[in-house]
């Protein structure tokens, strides 16, 4: 379900305007100790570890991203996180809008705030123990503090033997993986890069990222494609499903002449899995390490 920003009419956004201020009288830095907190969050880390800790009651929309667990889909969305409308998010009545920063447009954040919506950023977890903190500051911030213990110390618990059995792939042949991601909002694939979540994954499986360039994400042309020569082809879930199957997705302009297409290994994988780092990630990690060397 998601806002139609089309149909608020003038009057209506005047009264969300309204209610959206008197909601918000509340420093957000307090917001934890009531029981009626409305939380717009667009961030789909967040939005996944406060469902972690119990904290999803006091979530009232999402942005279009955050589709994990798959009951926080029954929330409205506000949009793509990175072109959001303030008259969606107003039409929440939120207490706070919370994000990890990788939002906008600026103007957008600019209007909620100026209605007296506080927007509160919470720095992404970019390794596994910032991730952590990030949990941590979560359960203190919702007041949750002992579920977003228990949470961190069984992600750590199987984080360290996850990380230990990948050891014996230190030596040894190292696959070429290109990891390809489809986005959304500007509809076209991109490749998976160095530095980002997905490619230290793929280094802790023992493989190397077949994209040599830095920052996050790069976008591929099919020469980029055949060029890296990737062993093996992991897509996320958005780009693969437009295919449907290993077969058709060497369809894919430049898939067709690598030789993961050759020998058909190329892999589904949900992008929150490898995105971002999770109490998922030493499955994700165990699951890679299994396409990279199999029956090793």
């Amino acid at each position: 379900m998601s806002v139609d920003h089309n149909r608020l009419s003038r009057r209506d956004a005047g009264r969300f305007l309204l209610a959206a201020g008197a909601a918000a009288a509340v420093p957000a830095r307090s917001l934890a100790a009531g029981p009626g907190n409305r939380v717009v969050c667009v961030s789909k880390q967040i939005n996944e570890f406060v469902f972690d800790i119990g904290a999803q009651s006091h979530l009232v929309a999402r942005d279009l991203t955050s589709i994990f667990p798959p009951q926080i889909r029954k929330l409205p969305s506000v949009g793509y996180h990175r072109a959001l409308s303030a008259e969606g998010i107003i039409s929440m009545r939120p207490s706070v809008l919370l994000t990890d920063g990788n939002v906008g447009p600026e103007p957008v954040l600019a209007q909620v705030r100026s209605v007296g919506i506080p927007v509160e950023t919470m720095e992404p977890g970019k390794t596994p123990e910032t991730a952590q903190e990030l949990m941590l500051r979560l359960g203190a911030y919702f007041g949750r503090e002992a579920a977003a213990k228990a949470v961190v110390a069984r992600w750590r618990a199987e984080m360290k033997p996850a990380l230990a059995a990948m050891a014996r792939y230190a030596t040894g042949p190292k696959p070429r993986v290109l990891m390809i991601h489809f986005g959304q909002i500007v509809n076209n694939y991109l490749g998976v890069t160095r530095g980002s979540t997905a490619d230290q994954i793929i280094t802790w499986a023992g493989g190397v990222n077949a994209l040599d360039q830095m920052g996050g994400m790069s976008r591929l042309t099919p020469e980029i494609i055949a060029r890296s020569a990737p062993d093996i082809i992991i897509a996320t879930d958005v780009g693969f499903d437009r295919y449907g199957s290993p077969a058709k997705f060497r369809e894919l302009p430049g898939v067709a002449l690598t030789p993961a297409a050759k020998s058909l290994r190329i892999h589904r994988i949900d992008e929150t899995e490898i995105m971002y780092f999770g109490p998922r990630t030493p499955a994700a990690l165990r699951k890679i390490a299994g396409w990279l060397h199999p029956g090793r």
